[in-house]
């Protein structure tokens, strides 16, 4: 079993640029946590690489102590100038990709596990993020847009093995078209109308956005938020059909 040693030479650990960014609300909380049931951290300690663990993109800058779990610990210990307790994965058993699933003190956020994987060089998760930025979505929307409307998908964007599905020019066209509608419809980006617009766009051959777009120009106003994509499609297409001679175009 590994040794748990005790310090208060804060400056022999140091952190890792690809895990989570300290957020300073969290460590007041864990600085609370600690105040009111005592320094029990003998008891948790920090799990640190040795010295001269290699990162994920070369040596240990530092000749320091990564931490791998408990930073948000340690930056709470070390502000009350409490004793540091950690153990040093000699062996090596940890991997980078083994930290998303050992930090349970704050639920990781979307963010979160997409900087951390980008920071780490997947590659998906860098054209993701690219994707992310340009839309300005929500990463539910992105992610049903890359990956398609699984819950395996959302499983595996967490799990680091997020597989894009949808190729570039096409999904890039895909944002182009629902972002459109940014002009005339204030919840353009909610899931259920980007769930919608997919599917229109997926599903009906003879969609023609252009004629959507010229109806927005004076039917704006009756588009109206929907509780579901099902009821955004129905009504999408009573306004795409309005005026219009002969067969109506039935996006359902």
């Amino acid at each position: 079993m590994p040794r748990i040693r005790k310090t208060k030479n804060y400056d022999q650990f140091t952190m890792i640029d690809w895990n989570r960014e300290i957020t300073p609300s969290h460590v007041a909380k864990v600085m609370k946590s600690m105040h009111q049931i005592g320094n029990v951290t003998d008891l948790i300690p920090l799990i640190v690489w040795p010295k001269d663990k290699k990162y994920a993109d070369g040596e240990n800058p530092d000749g320091k102590y990564p931490i791998i779990d408990g930073q948000y610990r340690f930056v709470s210990l070390k502000l009350n100038s409490d004793w540091i307790y950690f153990v040093v994965d000699d062996e090596k058993r940890l991997a980078p990709e083994d930290v998303a699933h050992l930090q349970v003190s704050r639920n990781w956020a979307w963010d979160d596990y997409m900087n951390y994987y980008c920071r780490l060089g997947y590659k998906e998760y860098a054209v993701y993020a690219g994707f992310k930025k340009r839309s300005g979505w929500s990463h539910n929307c992105v992610i049903l847009l890359l990956a398609g409307n699984t819950k395996g998908a959302m499983a595996s964007f967490r799990e680091g093995s997020l597989k894009i599905t949808r190729s570039i020019s096409e999904a890039n066209d895909i944002i182009d078209k629902v972002n459109d509608f940014a002009q005339y419809f204030p919840y353009y980006r909610a899931r259920s109308f980007v769930t919608a617009m997919l599917r229109i766009i997926e599903r009906v051959p003879n969609y023609n956005h252009d004629r959507m777009m010229q109806k927005m120009d004076y039917l704006s106003e009756r588009l109206v938020k929907c509780p579901d994509a099902k009821s955004y499609i129905l009504l999408l297409e009573k306004l795409y059909n309005f005026k219009t001679t002969g067969n109506p175009v039935r996006f359902i």
